[in-house]
């Protein structure tokens, strides 16, 4: 198949979407400018779904997790597209971490089910809800929506990403599973106990696709896949790393000197990061200057490997809700996708490299 990469021109500030086989990304790149693309999309798909159950379809559902819902970036116009798809018949429910009083009334007109989670939704945890997951059955098409924004004007100001993966049969199911956890607030769902982080990592179907429900106590996950990779060479060898927030924990640190290891292997590493403080953190552990950009208008959480990565070369992207955190990583309920295919990889190429050279003061 002939791929055609389109990269965003110098000049441009509007967000891009595209589609190619089971993917779709959608990206914004932030300065401040108000881009609603990525709720927009998501809408369109919930509203396709209202569409199709209106015209007779049965079995249809919606499952979302999203940490903070505010009325502006969208929120408003994708909280009426699921009451829409709810009076239509399809099954709705949602897990919200925080939400204005406007976005609850709205959602009240369908008597749309609502799990509250002011913290994790796990009992045993005392981090955040903080996931942005759409989930929706319409047919036989499954389409996991995991994007990196909550809804809110800040977030729609702010350069975003959203993947969305369809008919992955086991990713599906795997997120599905997830979110009717975070519903009950139990790890265990149907006598199913996901009490080790194994249980949370879970294998989807196509490109490798894998899911990383956290928390993941003790896990160093972002370390270990860095760790694995072995090799770069000229053409494949960006390790590429946007994050919004990073410490100088110890699950920090294990992270940055694997980012040292790979830049002295010969690899291309570069890292957006969105916080001073994060910055901070990077140059004092030895990561040089000319591989940081802050941009304090990038909310994304992301990391791309096109590099020989466990064993093969491969292209392979990490997206998700999840920061460089201990707190993320082993007390929030977040989740961390990789998919390990050539265009959708290629589509964040063209996204990292935009934002590399559009930097913005650090937040």
């Amino acid at each position: 198949m002939l791929t055609i990469v389109v990269t965003p021109s110098a000049s441009a500030t509007a967000g891009t979407c595209q589609e190619d086989g089971n993917y779709e990304t959608c990206f914004t790149y932030g300065g401040g400018s108000e881009d609603r693309l990525i709720a927009a999309k998501i809408k369109a798909k919930i509203d396709a779904t209202a569409d199709a159950a209106a015209a007779g379809e049965t079995g249809d559902y919606i499952r979302v997790a999203l940490y903070d819902w505010d009325t502006d970036g969208g929120g408003t116009a994708v909280a009426s597209s699921l009451v829409r798809a709810a009076n239509s018949g399809v099954s709705v429910r949602v897990v919200i971490g925080s939400a204005e009083a406007d976005i609850k009334s709205e959602l009240a007109k369908a008597d749309i089910d609502i799990s509250y989670c002011p913290n994790s939704c796990m009992v045993t945890s005392s981090g955040a809800m903080h996931n942005k997951i759409f989930l929706i059955k319409k047919g036989d098409t499954e389409l996991v929506l995991q994007s990196s924004s909550n809804f809110g004007l800040k977030q729609a100001q702010h350069a975003q990403n959203l993947l969305i993966s369809r008919d992955d049969d086991a990713l599906f199911s795997a997120y599905v599973n997830y979110w009717r956890r975070l519903y009950s607030g139990l790890w265990t769902y149907d006598n199913n106990n996901w009490d080790t982080n194994t249980e949370r990592t879970i294998d989807g179907t196509n490109d490798l696709s894998k899911a990383y429900f956290y928390p993941q106590p003790d896990a160093t996950r972002v370390e270990d896949v860095l760790g694995n990779v072995s090799d770069c060479a000229t053409g494949n060898n960006r390790i590429w790393m946007e994050a919004s927030l990073l410490e100088s924990s110890g699950y920090s640190l294990g992270i940055i000197d694997q980012l040292r290891r790979l830049d002295l292997m010969g690899c291309d590493v570069k890292v957006i990061i969105q916080k001073q403080a994060g910055k901070d953190v990077l140059l004092s552990h030895n990561i040089s200057a000319t591989d940081i950009h802050c941009d304090g208008w990038s909310h994304n959480k992301l990391l791309l490997i096109d590099a020989k990565y466990a064993g093969e070369w491969r292209k392979a992207v990490f997206v998700g809700s999840y920061n460089i955190t201990e707190n993320s990583a082993y007390r929030s309920n977040d989740a961390m996708l990789r998919i390990v295919n050539g265009w959708v990889t290629n589509r964040y190429i063209d996204q990292f490299q935009y934002l590399w050279t559009h930097e913005h003061a650090c937040d």
